[in-house]
């Protein structure tokens, strides 16, 4: 009878633990497409995030922070068909049609159109934020953590040069220097493919951007046009390689004018020393429906992955009103912090002040903090328990502030706190 008691005891007991533990995961779901990140990520993608903004500002590009929700009046008609079928509708509680936002480019022509005047111009805007779209497979994520800028209403031949340079920067920076860029221009798309049936046009592009050369060759056997363009269009996807790609264009082309820009900015590219880390592909093409002229992705050229992205975009300032130039790139805090070198300081001293006056631990912390040391505050009244937690967490030094006295976790040695700050903190 005892022994089954005991059993029935253990499983009561054992179903409960399940239950408890099903209950934790439950409470820590988020919606499908959506992540909680920290720890050791999170604080990879601050680093990235702060680095990036940081270089942003030295060039001259003020901070911006846009609404999460736009009028759906705003960007429908800016975007193509495909892009806007996949923002996240939702209406506000005023009763206004609106999405999540799906694109900061979007935004920030907006606040430019509506906040600054033409003497103003040109407007150098950075952000880190995210943006929100239904995922195209087989991705599955709604949310992204982007960091990037937008440069306005400027009119000059270095506008590319200067918004890529300065990706090239941010990479660099962040010690991704295994990276190359992927440049192609939609005004030779444009080009190319003027004159073509509508229809004809659409599914070209579309077999572009999947990268199916043969679905995008039959197309083209379909498509009514003169045989001397057919050829230019059937060698448009194989048109890439290092930057001798627009020579080798500018000898099937009557009319090279439409190549000059482009080679322009490479020749610009190549004189600041990413020769060997530029790719040219003509047959590269965006969805998003307002580029209109040089465009490009930034790939690790380690892992293959999309690092972001960015072009020109002049033809959006046409759609609301505005003359000029219009160039930006969005990277991927994610994917930085992933490819990245982290250069984040880590936490070094955990300092123990829990029988100490806060205030004398406070001031003391504040010597640190202008030191440009990281440290973290122990209150716990528990000696023991402060170093232990210290030491889990990898921490060089433990402070008992006390005492006044330094232990060195990795050599056990044990110095005075005076000592500490002179041999130690202060090179």
């Amino acid at each position: 009878m005892i022994a089954r008691i005991i059993i029935i005891t253990a499983v009561v007991i054992l179903l409960y633990h399940i239950y408890r533990r099903k209950r934790r995961v439950d409470m820590n779901r988020n919606p499908k497409g959506c992540s909680n990140i920290g720890g050791p990520a999170a604080a990879r993608l601050e680093y990235c995030r702060n680095k990036a903004l940081k270089i942003f500002s030295t060039y001259g590009y003020r901070p911006f922070s846009p609404s999460e929700l736009q009028l759906v009046e705003d960007v429908w008609d800016k975007l193509s068909k495909p892009r806007a079928r996949r923002l996240i509708a939702l209406n506000s509680p005023f009763g206004e049609p609106c999405v999540l936002r799906g694109d900061l480019t979007l935004s920030a022509v907006a606040y430019l159109s509506s906040h600054y005047e033409e003497n103003e111009r040109p407007l150098r805007l950075c952000y880190a934020d995210r943006v929100f779209s239904v995922p195209a497979p087989p991705k599955s994520n709604l949310e992204e953590n982007q960091v990037g800028i937008e440069l306005i209403g400027w009119e000059g031949s270095g506008t590319d040069a200067e918004v890529i340079s300065l990706l090239f920067r941010t990479l660099d920076e962040l010690s991704i220097e295994k990276s190359i860029v992927v440049i192609g221009d939609m005004s030779v798309i444009g080009r190319l493919f003027d004159g073509l049936p509508e229809k004809s046009t659409e599914l070209l592009i579309s077999a572009l951007q999947d990268g199916g050369y043969t679905t995008y060759s039959k197309i083209l056997d379909n498509t009514e046009t003169d045989e001397k363009k057919k050829k230019l269009l059937r060698a448009l996807p194989l048109l890439k390689g290092d930057c001798s790609v627009i020579g080798e264009a500018m000898l099937m082309m009557e009319d090279t004018s439409v190549l000059m820009p482009l080679k322009k900015l490479c020749d610009s590219l190549c004189k600041l020393g990413y020769s060997e880390r530029i790719r040219i592909d003509l047959g590269f093409i965006r969805d998003l429906g307002y580029y209109s002229g040089p465009i490009f992705n930034a790939y690790s050229s380690v892992t293959a992955s999309l690092l972001g992205g960015g072009g020109r975009y002049d033809g959006l300032l046409a759609k609301v009103g505005m003359e000029g130039e219009a160039s930006g790139f969005a990277l991927n805090i994610k994917e930085l912090a992933d490819h990245c070198i982290d250069g984040s300081p880590s936490p070094k001293i955990m300092l123990w002040c829990g029988c100490a006056d806060p205030a004398d631990g406070l001031r003391y912390a504040d010597g640190l903090y202008k030191k440009g040391i990281s440290f973290e505050l122990s209150w716990t009244a528990d000696r023991n328990e402060s170093k232990k937690t210290a030491g889990l967490r990898k921490y060089r030094y433990w402070a008992d502030f006390t005492s006044k006295q330094v232990t060195n976790l990795l050599t056990g040695q044990i110095s005075d706190l005076a000592d500490f700050d002179r041999e130690v903190l202060s090179c």
